[in-house]
């Protein structure tokens, strides 16, 4: 059965994975939750308290197994597979998503760019082919493609937006700077802001004690 997380409880695991996958990687083997918790920003209290809503983790007097628990939260997050990708339109945003290796190293593979425009179509963009519009709907379905991600502006978003519904993707993240409504009830999608990090710290330099609460 799927489990049914609040939001915030979600992303709080993507960031103990994260730190997980780090201290897989230097060799550690056992870390205790009050360290954990440290590492990730939150409270000890608030760590087990995350945990306990997928599992039973941990030995008391002993800490939790960084690769066991890394292995679970993986596959909670379905970070477990690899995910295709498509980019829908180009720009020097998708350009920079096309080339950050850390999403490869996640997961996160881009098989394919699609675009309208004569000059971008046939391209290699960072080892990824530019596709046509037209071609959209068999190479979603050929290539496994389950993610479409956006990041333009204005109505050519909503156009392309509309093409990766009708070709089938199973997910849409905008990351555009205007928000989008989802066309399907069926369709999990989100727009992802990328400048609110930047709002939350203008705030906090701004306000009189110079910290967010």
């Amino acid at each position: 059965m799927k489990l049914k997380l609040p939001e915030v409880t979600v992303y709080r695991l993507a960031l103990y994975l994260r730190v997980l996958a780090r201290l897989s990687r230097e060799g550690r083997e056992v870390i205790r939750s009050e360290e954990l918790a440290r590492l990730c920003g939150v409270s000890a209290a608030q760590l087990r308290k995350d945990l306990s809503f997928i599992g039973t983790f941990g030995v008391r007097g002993v800490g939790y197994q960084v690769r066991s628990l890394e292995r679970e939260l993986r596959r909670i997050l379905g970070r477990d597979r690899l995910w295709h990708l498509a980019l829908a339109g180009v720009n020097e945003l998708g350009l920079a998503l096309l080339a950050e290796r850390r999403l490869a190293e996640g997961g996160f593979r881009f098989v394919a760019v699609f675009d309208w425009r004569e000059e971008w179509i046939g391209k290699v963009l960072h080892e990824v082919y530019v596709y046509s519009l037209e071609q959209m709907p068999y190479l979603v379905k050929e290539s496994d493609i389950e993610i479409g991600v956006i990041t333009l502006g204005g109505e050519k978003a909503g156009e392309m937006l509309e093409a990766l519904c009708s070709a089938g993707v199973k997910a849409v993240i905008n990351l555009g700077p205007e928000p989008l409504e989802a066309p399907r009830k069926d369709l999990i999608f989100r727009n992802a802001d990328l400048t609110l990090s930047f709002d939350l710290v203008t705030f906090a330099l701004g306000s009189e004690d110079g910290a967010l609460r």
